[in-house]
């Protein structure tokens, strides 16, 4: 009776095992995809993307990976006209952007997020979404 109690017994350890490394196993999927996104959208070496046209009438649709001193979007209104470019949120005061375009009545933004400087209205990253959706698809398909 012994035998066949340790053997139950031993049986039941190993499945409880398998069970709590499956269960591990998502965890760590759902730990590794967290880590993946934030990873993603709060990494350090991220370079912003802004448009870039000069005195333009137009729509701009043209644009730029910044460099890394540049670290904001910045558009220059003037009566019909307006700029586009890569800026320093240091210099954006409208003091330096008068100096700077030589410019007297004018209105200017700087903004710090992807193609921020196309107009005031809140633009969405959707590259996290993007790859978060990926990864869980891929997680799905296993």
């Amino acid at each position: 009776m012994s035998y066949i109690t340790e053997v139950v017994s031993n049986y039941l350890n190993l499945t409880h095992k398998h069970i709590l490394l499956q269960d591990m196993d998502k965890t760590t999927y759902i730990l590794l995809t967290a880590f993946i996104i934030l990873t993603i959208s709060c990494s350090s070496g991220y370079a912003l993307r802004c448009y870039i046209c000069e005195q333009s009438p137009f729509l701009c649709r043209s644009n730029l990976t910044c460099t890394e001193e540049e670290d904001a979007c910045l558009q220059i209104r003037m009566v019909n006209l307006r700029t586009y470019r890569c800026w320093k949120m240091s210099k954006c005061s409208k003091d330096v952007v008068a100096q700077e375009f030589s410019v007297d009545s004018f209105r200017h933004l700087c903004c710090q997020r992807d193609f921020c400087n196309k107009s005031p209205s809140l633009l969405v990253n959707t590259t996290p979404l993007g790859v978060s959706a990926v990864i869980v698809i891929w997680m799905m398909s296993r």
